[in-house]
């Protein structure tokens, strides 16, 4: 006999038991009472509710399941709680009996996903787990389209289960990692993220500073844009632009001690003081500055001491090999989408687990913060991106000014070498 069904043949023996004994109590008419109520009543009152609890507590639509795959710890199942219908299917809450844990759900995910016919996720608080289940699956394309988000940093990235727009804000998650193999959807998302953030944020509070070093192919078509201070498209550039937004952290952290706070936002609300912007620095294809280690050292300099003074990373790179992506990258960069991976090896390596190897590719990815989302990225083409931020492009002031410079000085009218000589003008 197993010991569940010892367990319950005991408790519902003790409960027909003090039943019997209360209605033999009352047969042979004995008076004693216990603060006033006749011993036979407890007894027969005690014995019939304990058995309605116990009754109503085993009532459980999943027991067959959870019994079949073991989810069960001294005889005990997962209790359960509610069922709550969401827009990608239902949620199911259990409670969790002492010494089960949500690690061994996620060893029966499979079991699980067969048997409710539905992708599975888990989230656990409060000794409760919650079954994410989803039953619209998610489609493979989805056209851009610009979106206002709220946040001063905040951007969509693409869509869950259920159409569900899934948004990153760098003022929450800080930094992010972006990391895939070619034709995974890198570049596709961050044409997105760059584009939406162009269209929707106000020049003034955000500014953008691009290092593309595929020669500045992906990013050129932001290049003139309003909102974008700076763009680099070699390593000397880079390391140029990274020394000065190291520089900028200092000033502002010398600016915060000055006035007594410790953020931006704080720094922000002060009267009488100039408005520090949010710096967004996008970097396409870290790999290429790992072999700098003066580059290197400043990236990490940055995903560091930048927390608070907002100034924000966004990295990617289709080499996510442990020396790219190395422990001091990952400690202070919390927030990845993972694309997909040649190998659970590297999967590994951005997200901590298997997974991304099993992805489908084209924008099909995971972000991975204090959850994992599973989502699909936004399609958006080089040619539509540039018609849709063609209208924030200013005059390249730089260039305008460098030709004024070599007009600087320069003789148009040689007329009066002529009066020199005795000739006439």
């Amino acid at each position: 006999m197993k010991n569940k069904e010892k367990i319950e043949e005991k408790n519902y023996g003790l409960y027909i038991c003090s039943i019997l004994l209360g209605m033999g109590i009352k047969a042979f008419q004995f008076d004693d009472t216990i603060l006033g109520i006749g011993i036979d009543n407890l007894l027969i009152g005690l014995g019939s509710t304990m058995f309605l609890i116990d009754t109503i507590e085993n009532i459980n639509p999943y027991r067959s399941i959870l019994e079949g795959a073991k989810l069960e710890i001294n005889g005990k199942i997962p209790r359960f709680i509610k069922k709550k219908e969401t827009e990608y299917g239902y949620d199911l809450i259990f409670s969790l009996p002492a010494g089960l844990s949500s690690k061994q759900f996620e060893q029966k995910k499979t079991e699980l996903e067969n048997y409710f016919g539905g992708q599975i996720e888990f989230a656990v608080k409060n000794r409760k787990i919650r079954l994410k289940i989803y039953k619209n699956q998610l489609q493979s394309y989805y056209e851009y389209k610009h979106i206002s988000t709220k946040g001063i940093c905040e951007f969509p990235i693409g869509y869950t289960h259920g159409n569900q727009l899934v948004t990153v804000d760098l003022q929450n998650v800080v930094h992010l990692l972006i990391a895939g193999e070619t034709g995974s959807g890198k570049s596709t998302l961050l044409r997105v993220i760059i584009t939406n953030i162009i269209l929707d944020k106000n020049p003034k509070l955000v500014s953008l500073h691009l290092i593309d070093l595929k020669s500045g192919a992906e990013f050129n078509i932001f290049r003139k844009c309003q909102m974008v201070k700076s763009f680099s498209r070699t390593i000397e550039e880079a390391e140029e632009v990274l020394s000065k937004l190291i520089a900028e952290v200092d000033r502002r952290y010398d600016l915060f001690y000055k006035h007594n706070v410790v953020d931006i936002k704080e720094y922000n609300k002060l009267k009488g003081v100039k408005k520090l912007d949010y710096k967004i620095i996008v970097i396409d294809e870290f790999a290429d500055l790992q072999r700098q280690k003066d580059s290197i050292s400043a990236v990490e300099i940055l995903a560091t001491k930048a927390r608070a003074c907002g100034i924000h990373l966004i990295i990617a790179t289709q080499r996510p090999d442990a020396q790219i992506i190395n422990g001091r990258i990952k400690a202070n960069i919390p927030a990845v989408i993972g694309f997909k991976t040649l190998n659970n090896t590297n999967s590994r390596i951005i997200i901590d687990e298997n997974g991304l190897e099993e992805l489908k590719g084209k924008g099909h990815g995971i972000f991975k913060f204090d959850e994992m989302i599973e989502f699909q990225g936004m399609f958006l083409t080089p040619t539509q991106a540039r018609e849709l931020i063609k209208h924030t492009y200013v005059e390249e002031v730089k260039e305008e000014s460098q030709k004024s410079e070599e007009k600087a000085g320069q003789v148009e009218d040689f007329g009066f070498l002529k009066m020199l000589i005795g000739g006439k003008k």
